[in-house]
């Protein structure tokens, strides 16, 4: 008996030690915890996963399954499955060329990305242009003034602008990644997103739990990833989508929401 307690406890001491621990900081400057962001971004080249993506607005709500597959600063496909495993849309971002092929309707639009920017993917409150930060949870900024930095709740909190752009951050001392940041338009909040379970991926932490909501629209969208890989070789064929010959192209001109 004595044996096997023995056994049980090398065997705990093993699967402790092999796990590694992340250490508490909360010594960090202004200047080196925002250069910490910039290096986290900087580290990550490319994303391949599968999601759940959890939808509640007042417009639509529901669950779906997603595949994302991001390369360098330019190529995304995010493919989009509904229940039963039904297609629902495709979106192709590319340097300058766009597609987006809405399977439930048996459509799709192709362009210049430039033009698609400002539109929503399918009934998500997600513009085309935030599609890449939100799923590779990213939050670039440009010069920022620091109006405030203190450590608040356990954690390096920042109050910051640019122009008309208001920030509030708030970091995690174990992580230094940003575990919620809201967006503000002068005083206005425009949306807010929080990062949580954090896993480390070949060597980065990474959230495996992404928030996006705006409140004030009552829409928010959650994303839950259950297998990633970061900083892998991907195919430049796995970003071609196949559309159907039947499909029907939108004439932008008609200015059609996606």
């Amino acid at each position: 008996m004595r044996y096997f307690l023995f056994l049980l406890v090398l065997v705990l001491l093993g699967c402790s030690a092999s796990k590694k621990s992340v250490r508490k900081n909360l010594e960090l400057s202004y200047r080196d915890l925002m250069q910490q962001n910039v290096s986290w971004q900087e580290a990550i080249h490319s994303l391949q996963g599968k999601a759940r993506i959890v939808l509640d607005s007042p417009q639509y709500s529901g669950n779906f399954d997603a595949e994302i597959l991001i390369k360098g600063a330019d190529s995304l496909l995010l493919s989009v499955n509904g229940p039963f495993g039904m297609d629902v849309g495709k979106v192709f971002i590319g340097r300058n060329r766009f597609v987006f092929y809405n399977q439930v309707n048996n459509q799709f639009y192709a362009g210049d990305k430039s033009i698609f920017e400002d539109r929503n993917f399918l009934q998500f409150p997600l513009k085309i242009k935030e599609l890449r930060d939100i799923f590779s949870a990213r939050d670039r900024f440009d010069v920022l003034k620091r109006d405030l930095y203190e450590i608040r709740d356990d954690q390096y909190y920042i109050e910051a602008s640019n122009g008309k752009m208001n920030y509030k951050m708030w970091f995690s001392p174990y992580y230094l990644h940003i575990s919620r940041i809201e967006y503000y338009d002068e005083e206005r909040l425009l949306f807010y997103k929080e990062y949580s379970q954090f896993k480390e991926l070949n060597g980065i932490y990474f959230p495996m739990a992404i928030d996006f909501v705006r409140p004030r629209e009552r829409q928010a969208v959650s994303i839950f990833y259950r297998d990633l890989k970061l900083n892998q070789p991907i195919e430049d064929a796995l970003f071609e989508i196949k559309i159907s010959d039947s499909a029907r192209q939108i004439d932008l001109s008609l200015d059609n929401a996606l």
